[in-house]
């Protein structure tokens, strides 16, 4: 879907303090997703397996798709800068918590705790920024790149960040690091963000109803479970997979029926079927952060099982990819005026293609060093364009009433994608030093595949779409200059 920015009347814009104080507190996401690519191994050897490193991804990232929609509907209904700052209060408490987890199960549950944290202030941040831009007149194309500027920035700096962190502290230390970035936070949002309008007083049994916690368990077991089976596809337990398969696909459908009768469902699938823009963002989010966090995740792993580099070294050589973002994330928002949406991520979803192109056929564990900065600089080259042009489709295509609620969603598909990327990265990057150069080799070129895929099956679609509204604008117009014409 192309929409076309410039066709409302010129705006005022939203004061930038706005925008960086609720950029803040969305930063405490893209640091925790990123610091942690770094340490993975170094968590691995301090608790003596590896089996939990899917689940420290994808534990925090469940959490995520569980807590966004909820944040978005809590913010809905309570305010959204009260839920902005209650989520700030679990990321303390999983950040004190996590350095003491006395086991790599425990770790995972901490994880998720600070999933649902730190998945409230995106939600909480967009229903803040539709308000204000509604009360002011305002554009928001500017506030949504602040936004999402400090999430690449973090992103950017935190793999090495993370790499110095693990080295002087060892890996306890990314849970420290959120203390002073929540202080920070905290003191900019009470100054510069508006307080909550006045609203109606609700109980906790309101909460309880808004939250939908039967359905919010349905989707857990389900997303739990579809895991479970996709990470033990190699063990050869087909019997049991088979069995589990079957019960995932149960509960798929059991969570269907229960959001299509929910007054208040934790999946809105209503609102969905109401607005398929925000439906097919939502599909293209997901896929879109399938490529992401395959990067994301994959390379600082591959960078330490098959280049042999520590946590500093391999968080550098990411560097790369996540400062490319931000310049792409910078250029994507000085461009969407004029190019809109639709152009955006035809642009990123192109770069998916080339970026994955040049990794499949040109890197492996004997290729300088140099080669591979390369490779990350275009690696960083699709995600500013997708993210903010996801982002601004999504601003369009949802109602006032429900823009907490549809970017809740957006997050969840968001997370889903997380999610299924650390399954792909269990069977494609081997987490065992001594494994062979040709499988390492192997690995990361599975990898570049999986991204030409990916952007080829996003433009294919993003084309489809683009050209269908093209055409069906030109209809409209022939329409009314033909009934024009009939009256004269």
């Amino acid at each position: 879907m192309d929409v076309t920015l410039t066709g409302a009347p010129a705006r005022t814009t939203l004061p930038r303090a706005l925008a960086w104080a609720l950029g803040s507190g969305t930063v405490l996401q893209g640091l925790n997703s990123a610091v942690i690519a770094v340490a993975l191994v170094p968590i691995a050897d301090h608790y003596g397996t590896s089996a939990a490193i899917p689940w420290l991804i994808s534990g925090l990232y469940i959490a995520s798709a569980v807590g966004s929609p909820t944040g978005g509907r809590l913010a809905d209904l309570f305010g959204a800068r009260r839920i902005y700052l209650a989520g700030l209060v679990l990321v303390v408490l999983a950040s004190v918590l996590g350095p003491f987890a006395p086991s790599a199960g425990w770790l995972v549950a901490d994880r998720v705790l600070l999933g649902l944290g730190t998945s409230v202030q995106f939600p909480a941040a967009m229903a803040i920024i539709r308000r204000e831009a509604d009360r002011r007149a305002a554009e928001v194309s500017g506030a949504i790149g602040v936004v999402a500027l400090c999430g690449q920035s973090t992103a950017a700096l935190a793999p090495t960040v993370g790499g110095l962190i693990v080295v002087v502290s060892g890996w306890p230390g990314i849970f420290w690091i959120n203390l002073p970035l929540v202080a920070n936070c905290l003191f900019w949002v009470w100054r510069c963000v508006p307080a909550d309008p006045p609203r109606e007083k609700r109980g906790a049994r309101a909460a309880l109803r808004v939250m939908d916690v039967p359905g919010a368990l349905l989707f857990v077991a389900t997303l739990s479970l579809t895991m479970t089976v996709l990470l033990s596809l190699e063990n050869g337990t087909q019997g049991r997979d088979l069995a589990l398969g079957a019960a995932a696909g149960l509960l798929a459908a059991l969570l269907v029926l229960r959001e299509r009768r929910c007054a208040t469902p934790f999946l809105d699938l209503r609102l969905l079927a109401a607005h398929p823009a925000i439906l097919m963002t939502c599909v293209r989010g997901t896929v879109t952060f399938v490529a992401f966090y395959t990067v994301f995740y994959g390379m600082p792993q591959w960078l330490e099982v098959g280049r042999g580099l520590g946590p500093a070294a391999a968080g550098l050589l990411m560097l790369p990819v996540f400062g490319v973002g931000v310049v792409s994330t910078l250029v994507a928002t000085r461009w969407a005026a004029r190019l809109g949406p639709g152009r955006l991520l035809l642009v990123g979803n192109a770069a998916f293609v080339v970026s994955g192109l040049v990794l499949a056929l040109t890197a492996g564990v004997e290729s300088p060093l140099a080669l591979l900065v390369l490779v990350n600089v275009l690696l960083g080259i699709p995600t500013g364009f997708n993210n903010l042009g996801n982002q601004l489709t999504l601003h369009h295509a949802s109602p006032a009433r429900a823009s907490g609620s549809a970017s809740g969603l957006y997050r969840t598909a968001q997370y889903i994608g997380a999610a299924i990327s650390a399954v792909l990265l269990t069977h494609l990057v081997p987490t065992d030093r001594a494994a062979g150069a040709a499988a390492l080799d192997t690995a990361v070129r599975d990898i570049g595949l999986c991204l030409v895929i990916i952007g080829f099956l996003l433009l294919a679609t993003g084309l489809t779409t683009h050209r269908r509204h093209h055409l069906s604008g030109q209809a409209s117009s022939i329409g009314r200059n033909t009934k024009n014409g009939n009256r004269s």
